[in-house]
């Protein structure tokens, strides 16, 4: 299996990136507490600040301005579509839904949903990532 189809290197990748900003911060299965129930993206995505990381905050009233759910090969796109409605009505700005095989991002927000393949995403959060270095894609075209 190609490092580029591995749940866990997307993660990681998408964390980097975007940590590497320095505007915003990623953080991992964090849980987000809306409307009572828990949900855990894989990615939620705050504007840049200090965490006090002695202090254990693996669950955050707060909701991050976006959230990135990465596909696994088995699992139905319709689950992780219903997921990102519940995090865009509760205020979520942005929602990702990656897919990997693809090499995918679609992007879901209040307006609509976006698709993108390849070049770079700009959210409207003000993030923009190139899709490559969430793909590990070295061949440039």
């Amino acid at each position: 299996m190609s490092p580029s189809y591995n749940h866990a290197a997307i993660a990681v990748n998408i964390g980097t990136v975007v940590n590497s900003s320095r505007k915003f911060r990623a953080f991992s299965e964090l849980t987000l507490v809306i409307d009572g129930a828990d949900y855990i993206p894989d990615i939620s995505v705050y504007a840049w600040r200090k965490i006090d990381i002695g202090k254990d905050f693996k669950k955050m009233q707060e909701l991050p301005l976006l959230v990135a759910e990465i596909l696994f090969p088995s699992q139905p796109t319709e689950e992780l579509t219903e997921k990102a409605e519940v995090y865009l009505n509760a205020g979520i700005r942005s929602v990702w839904i990656v897919q990997p095989f693809a090499h995918t991002v679609s992007v879901l927000t209040k307006e609509g949903m976006q698709l993108y393949h390849e070049g770079v995403l700009e959210d409207l959060t003000g993030l923009s990532v190139n899709l490559a270095s969430i793909f590990d894609d070295e061949t440039e075209i």
